[in-house]
Parts: structure tokens; sequence; C-alpha cells
């Protein structure tokens, strides 16, 4: 059956072009232009997803999304809003919206943003509990984000969490493995013991080996005193190994040993130590591709990831920004005491169009930039890092002006650049330009004038069929 997807705005122009792009892409689209009738839809007939304004007649979306969650706690909802403040879409994510789109919008985000909102709907329906949300089954309070990519890997957090399943967390540097190691062993039986994180990268190899495994007095020159390590310290609880690609082949084997056999020495120790521990690890490296060139025990590997986690780049969580954003403005205000901050919508929109190759890490760095260089209680794109300012978005000039104005402007900026090349490619020839545009040449002319195009100008060679009138 085709995906149901219902659109709720006062704005005809809106409901059209949702109704063409979204019936062309294989959707069953229903429209409503007001809010008590959309809300009757919903009432009458199951939707998988709808798209409701932001500003409604009689009724606010934030209204329309509240009501529509109660008529429907499975649909997924997403908010058009010309506002794009950061206060709008956070409320409107905390209110049960999905994501929300920025008017004007171009079909290919509106289409991906629904393609998104019915993907999240089918993972949270196939992997959670019948009557239960993911916070029921994994409370996960440090975690921003609600993106189907993200919410994926949290599902996989809720299964394997009550387990003593060794768990390998990969994922692209700066996208919170720590984070999800440490919400693994937070929901997990372990959860009132030690949780011990060990830097694989930032330790060299000889003092990696002392700090894991202990040492015995004068087991090497500077040992004045036995000391216990990592692996007994955490005894009944959970190690976790970040960056366990940088371990040295020496370290691997020694570690493999006590996976298999749960107890080692310490160093110069005879005597053998018993722990009950939990392994989780991360990497930023491709480990299957590490072991078969040799650089990492694929017997370790095999013990190491019972399960894996790949967390995505922050570039692929599509709606978290804003979420994040609010979080590291708030976190950062209190820091520096500054109060209330808020971000304007050209700001707003500069950190969701920037790419994130540092991830979530990278973002907290540039919010705390951000809310440092600040002056009053707004931040804008001033405040923000040259890296992320450097591009001009799409449509920039519009930005201050009201919704039906700045789609005139785009569309008359799209018709004058298509008609242009259009020309061009014809030499000026405005007779194969309307062939091949499939419209008339009277209608040609018309859309020339509108434009203030004159092929003369550009096109010496500019050519009529001879004995018709330009009308």
């Amino acid at each position: 059956m085709k995906p149901r997807v219902l659109v709720i705005d006062d704005d005809d122009a809106v409901l059209q072009s949702c109704e063409t792009i979204l019936e062309d892409a294989g959707y069953e689209v229903h429209l409503a232009s007001r809010p008590e009738a959309g809300l009757a839809l919903l009432r009458r007939h199951p939707f998988d997803l709808a798209l409701v304004d932001f500003k409604l007649p009689g009724m606010t979306g934030f209204q329309v999304l509240e009501q529509a969650s109660a008529i429907d706690p499975e649909v997924v909802l997403v908010m058009f809003t010309a506002y794009a403040t950061l206060d709008s879409a956070v409320d409107a994510v905390k209110r049960g919206a999905f994501h929300y789109i920025a008017k004007p919008f171009t079909a290919a985000q509106l289409l991906a943003v629904v393609s998104k909102g019915l993907e999240h709907s089918r993972v949270m329906r196939q992997t959670l509990p019948v009557g239960q949300t993911l916070q029921q089954c994994c409370p996960l309070h440090h975690i921003v984000g609600r993106s189907e990519a993200l919410l994926e890997v949290l599902n996989g957090v809720a299964k394997v969490a009550p387990t003593d399943a060794n768990v390998l967390v990969t994922g692209p540097s700066g996208t919170g493995k720590e984070l999800i190691a440490r919400a693994i062993h937070a929901n997990s039986n372990r959860r009132e013991k030690p949780f011990i994180a060990v830097d694989c990268a930032a330790l060299p190899s000889n003092l990696l080996e002392s700090e894991l495994f202990g040492h015995e007095r004068g087991a090497f020159t500077g040992a004045t005193q036995a000391k216990r390590g990592l692996l007994e310290a955490a005894d009944g609880g959970t190690v976790f190994f970040d960056e366990i690609g940088e371990m040295n082949a020496e370290l691997q084997a020694k570690l493999l040993r006590t996976l298999q056999e749960r107890s080692f020495r310490r160093l110069g120790g005879e005597r053998l130590i018993t722990v009950d521990v939990r392994i989780l690890c991360s990497t930023n490296r491709d480990l299957p591709e590490e072991a078969k060139a040799g650089r990492f025990r694929s017997d370790l590997l095999y013990r190491l990831n019972v399960v894996t986690l790949t967390l995505p780049g922050l570039h692929e969580r599509v709606g978290d920004v804003p979420l994040l954003v609010e979080h590291f403005v708030r976190m950062f205000s209190k820091t520096v005491n500054k109060g209330k901050l808020q971000v304007s919508p050209d700001a707003l929109q500069r950190l969701e169009e920037y790419e994130w190759p540092g991830n979530v890490r990278e973002l907290r760095n540039v919010m705390e930039h951000a809310v440092v260089m600040s002056d009053g209680a707004l931040i804008r794109p001033r405040d923000l890092p040259p890296v992320v300012t450097a591009s001009r978005l799409p449509g920039e000039a519009a930005d201050l002006l009201g919704y039906k104005a700045a789609r005139s402007q785009w569309v008359d900026a799209q018709g004058k650049q298509y008609l242009t090349s259009l020309l061009r490619r014809h030499n000026g020839n405005v007779s194969a330009a309307a062939r091949e545009a499939q419209i008339s040449r009277k209608s040609l002319y018309e859309l020339m004038r509108r434009f203030q195009i004159d092929p003369r100008e550009e096109h010496s060679d500019w050519t009529d069929e001879p004995g018709v009138t330009p009308a």
C-alpha cells in the first residue's frame, strides 16, 4: 500500500505543491486548508505522516500537533514554518513533531524529510515493545536527539544493555561513542558497579599495560609499591576501551587471554586475580580490515564485537542539530553567566546547512565559541566561527522577507536563470528554445518580457522564424 500523507496548510500554493511532489513520488496525499478539517480526516483514516503548518487560522500548529498526537500516537508529525527560529523548531519536536521544514522549501527537502519520517516510523514500530516508548525501555538522559538514524542506535542500546554481551561501538570521531557506552552501562544490571574508561590512544603501551593489570612492588623502576589495575577496580562493572584499534599486538594478546580465562596476573606478580567485567569498546577504524591486514587480532575482534552499534555522523541525523544547539547554548550560557540566549533564524540555518565533519564534538565547540562571542540575548551568524559561515546559503538575500514574497522572488530568479540558459543554448533562437521548453513562442515572449530578457543584447546572431511577428 502507498504511504498515506496528510497536509494541513491554509496556503493553496503549498497544498498544490505538496500534492504534486508527493504524488509523483508515489505517496497517497490528502489535503486540508483548515486545521479542523485536517483533524477530522485524521480521526476517520489512519495516516503514516502529517505535515502541519505552524501558523493556521483559528489554531496554532502546536495545538494541531498535540491534538493529532492524541488522535493517533503513531502518526509521524512534521511542521511547516516560515518562522524558523530555534524556539519554534525545538518546541515542535518537544510537542511530538519528528522534524520541521522552513518555508520556502524545495522538492528535494520535502521528500527527504518525508522519507526520513516514514523510515523513523518503521524503525520504531518494528523494534519497540507494544505500548512502550524508548525512554521507558532504556532511559537515556544525556543523549540529545530524535532523528531516525540516532533512534536506530538507541533501540540497539535498549536491547543489548540488559545483557552481558560485549559491544563494539563504531563511528566517526566526535559522534559520542563513549556516551553510548555509558548509556549501555547505566541501563545494565551492572549499573551500581564501576564504569571505567580506558583511552588506548592516549597512553603509551607500557603504561597502558600497567594501568590495566596493575603491578607489584619492584616490578619496574619506580614501582615503589603495589598498585591495583583498572580491571581489578572495575570488578563487577564495565570497562570501556576507547579506540581499541590503537592497542599494540602484545597487549591485544594479553587482553584476549584475560577475556578467555577471566583472570590475569599483575606485572611482576605470580598470583592469579579473577575478575568479572563486561567489555565495551569503541573505534573509528575498520577493525575487520585491520584484522585482514594483520594489524588487529581477528580472535580478539570476535570476542569484542558480539554486538556492533554504528553511530551516524551528525550530517545523517536529520532534525537533531536544533536540539543539540539548544542543549549546548543552555549549558554554556550557565557557564559564562549570560542568562537565557536564543539563536537567530539565519544563524540556525547556517548551523543546519553546515556538514559537521567533526560531528557533535565540533558542534559543541562551535556553540561554546558562539555563546562567548555573543552580545545581548541573541546569537547571530557573526558570532559563529568563520568555518561555519564561509558559504553563502541559498536564498540568503530574501531571508528577511515574508514567505509569499520570498517564494515569488525565488521563483522569478529561477525562471530568469532557466530562460537565459535556454536561449544561450540555442544561440538566441526563440523558436528552437520554445520547442525545447514545450511552450508556444508567444508564451516564451511573455516570459522574456516579464523577466526583462532581450536576446539581441547577448546574441548578435539572434533569429526568429520569418513571417512571424512577436505577440
